[in-house]
């Protein structure tokens, strides 16, 4: 930071987060003087972030005046769930502890759609015509019709447990995601809100995407179910949520003629629904004893 002016400043950086938003005060800039300055951020939760914009400001010693300007722009700091490899992933209806599938892809890659670049991506792959058309880096996304493919549902509908709820179920879904991530399936995770995600840019896009979810008063689980159906056939399809009821569990059931495996989890809910027999149901008080109880789960074959 620089001061150009001969009066000291007060520099400011704004702080917004989950649990709102506070300035934290900098040093003191003397006239005509630069200097750099730092401080701390404990990220006790899942969520986005922001930082900035810095603001200095000088006022009159009575401080009857005071002038204040901001500089620069905000920045964006991701915090993930909390998460643990699993045990496994039950790949379809046979779901072997020891390896159901040993992440060795096979057969031909089908042109899928564009999407944005991420960091890591092949160069190869740039869409350069429709880039320059956009004025953004778009990349060709393949996928492989014999790859495992594994669909993560993530039910962000309000519950009586609120945000701290959602954050269990967010750390259920990234602990999946990450043991699938790890073992070369191809995942894919959807918001019943809206957002989704493919593996093709690797785990840090699917947390991003899980550090960002907020309840959404307007999110359709079966609206959002119905869509998945319009997906390429996958093998397994994994329910998270705080809250399920039988309805949901039916509508999700209607899945088994394009996934040859369904789980629902359930984080937090006291109550646990009958589910139909295409659907394997695992309940857990929070998101350390869902990790316990998927582990302990008897998949076999």
């Amino acid at each position: 930071m620089s001061n150009t002016g001969r009066r000291a400043l007060r520099i400011t950086e704004r702080v917004r987060a989950a649990d709102g938003e506070r300035p934290v005060p900098l040093r003191l800039l003397a006239g005509r003087a630069s200097a750099e300055a730092e401080y701390r951020i404990a990220a006790s939760r899942r969520g986005v972030v922001e930082l900035g914009p810095l603001r200095s400001g000088r006022s009159d010693p009575l401080g009857l005046a005071a002038a204040r300007r901001d500089h620069g722009e905000a920045d964006r700091l991701w915090v993930h769930p909390r998460w643990e490899y699993l045990r496994t992933i039950p790949i379809g209806r046979v779901a072997d502890p020891d390896g159901a599938a040993d992440g060795s892809p096979a057969g031909t890659l089908t042109f899928h759609t564009l999407r944005d670049y991420v960091r890591g991506d092949d160069l190869r792959h740039v869409h350069w015509r429709s880039s320059a058309r956009l004025d953004k880096l778009v990349v060709r996304e393949y996928i492989d019709t014999s790859r495992t493919r594994v669909c993560v549902i993530v039910d962000d509908r309000p519950t009586p447990g609120g945000e701290e709820r959602l954050d269990e179920v967010a750390g259920a879904a990234a602990s999946i995601l990450a043991t699938g991530v790890r073992s070369s399936l191809h995942c894919e995770l959807r918001l019943a809100g809206g957002g989704a995600r493919e593996s093709t840019g690797g785990l840090p896009p699917l947390l991003d995407l899980l550090a960002e979810a907020r309840t959404s008063p307007g999110a359709d689980l079966h609206a959002a179910l119905t869509l998945a159906r319009t997906r390429p056939a996958g093998d397994t399809a994994i329910l998270v949520s705080g809250a399920l009821d039988g309805a949901d569990l039916r509508s999700f059931a209607r899945l088994a003629d394009r996934y040859a495996g369904l789980v629902a989890v359930v984080v937090g809910a006291e109550e646990r629904p009958a589910a139909p027999a295409d659907v394997t149901l695992l309940t857990a008080g929070d998101a350390a004893g869902f990790a316990d109880r998927w582990n302990e789960a008897p998949w076999s074959r």
